[in-house]
């Protein structure tokens, strides 16, 4: 598991001090649209995915099972 997304912005921003030599309103825009999206999908209920892909015979092909 991840550090909270609150937490991974505040490091971030403490490290925009010695990025690369690029715009740090760029880098402070993306810090904030990529935080928005992570705090929007973390605070989405959990699912559960389960997929299963048959050949024409009935023998399964694939099995992927995420949880």
């Amino acid at each position: 598991m991840g550090m909270h997304p609150l937490h991974e912005a505040a490091m971030r921003l403490a490290d925009l001090g010695f990025a690369r030599p690029r715009s740090k309103t760029k880098d402070l825009v993306g810090l904030l649209l990529c935080h928005g999206a992570r705090a929007w999908r973390s605070s989405q209920p959990r699912v559960f995915v389960h997929v299963r892909a048959g050949t024409p015979v009935g023998h399964s092909a694939v099995k992927i099972r995420f949880q």
